[in-house]
């Protein structure tokens, strides 16, 4: 804090100005928001006290540390496998710097214990999207590669070499989910909208995929950075930046918004379990935006997997 302070006033802030701006960054007396310690899995050794009041807090009924936090991982898939969930991340230690050595984490649900984990060789550099398919594999999709694991295996030990599917062709990994008997990838694009594209999981056996070889497309909104199908079929996209996150219920024949909820800033891969929860990760308050002191002022504090009743939202 003394250095800060130093720093500050030597650029004309007066020290009322420090206060407020040290006000924000620990957000350790907001009115708001939930305790660290009534948060389970562990906590990291940075941050404030409490984590940041969200949007639709009320339709959150369960909160995980994401893992690896210390480590400068940043969280972007989500995918359930029995009473785990899994989060893929990247690892990065520079604000501006938003690739690094991949790894999916395997978290106890209830406990939000690290019970194992698994590291995607090069080239993946993002692992923006994650997906269990009923085929038993687990899918990692990079910005230009698809990850394919035993998902049995996985976490049993050192891992079987994963096969790699290289995308291309209009298809990006930006994020992933599963369906009966088939995985979607889909594109991220802050200038309009993107597409979500089926491609069947008995046959994923080409050296690369592209938009011609998908069943299917959807349309899905800007910035889009996870997607899932709950019990109904109907499906839902993940939306957001460090500052802002919504969920859309979209038409799965159309990709129209029927619905549209403001959530957690920073909200990523989402998963439905088989109680209709609905799992997501948040990348607000990752390190490596964290440990930027003017950008820790303006981005919430939230880096959670966290479980939300979609009934509750509003």
């Amino acid at each position: 804090m003394i250095r800060l302070r130093q720093i500050l006033a030597a650029g004309g802030i007066a020290v009322a100005g420090l206060a407020i701006a040290a006000d924000r960054l620990s957000n350790d007396h907001a009115p708001a928001g939930t305790l660290a310690e009534n948060i389970h899995g562990a906590r990291p050794h940075y941050g404030p006290l409490r984590v940041a009041a969200v949007p639709n807090e009320q339709a959150i009924v369960r909160r995980l540390w994401v893992p690896g936090l210390d480590a400068g991982y940043n969280p972007q898939g989500l995918a359930l496998a029995d009473r785990a969930v899994l989060v893929s991340a990247y690892r990065s230690d520079s604000y501006n710097v938003h690739r690094g050595p991949c790894r999916v984490f395997r978290l106890d649900r209830d406990s939000g214990r690290e019970t194992g984990h698994l590291d995607v060789p090069p080239p993946c550099g993002h692992a923006g999207g994650l997906a269990v398919a009923d085929n038993g594999m687990l899918y990692v999709a990079d910005t230009r590669m698809l990850f394919e694991f035993l998902l049995r295996q996985a976490f049993a030990g050192p891992a079987l070499p994963p096969r790699g599917i290289g995308l291309g062709g209009g298809v990006v990994g930006a994020l992933a989910t599963a369906a009966p008997g088939a995985i979607w990838l889909g594109t991220y694009r802050e200038d309009g909208p993107g597409q979500l594209y089926r491609f069947a999981a008995d046959a994923l056996s080409g050296a690369t995929l592209t938009a011609a070889d998908a069943a299917r497309e959807i349309p899905i909104p800007s910035d889009a950075q996870g997607a899932a199908f709950d019990r109904d079929g109907r499906l839902w996209v993940a939306r957001s930046a460090g500052r802002w996150g919504q969920l859309d219920r979209l038409d799965p024949a159309t990709g129209a918004v029927e619905r549209r909820h403001e959530v957690a800033p920073g909200i990523e891969g989402i998963a439905f379990d088989r109680d209709g929860l609905l799992w997501a990760v948040s990348e607000a308050g990752a390190r490596h935006v964290y440990d930027n002191f003017f950008a820790s002022l303006v981005t919430p504090f939230f880096p959670l997997v966290f479980a939300i009743d979609v009934r509750q939202l509003q």
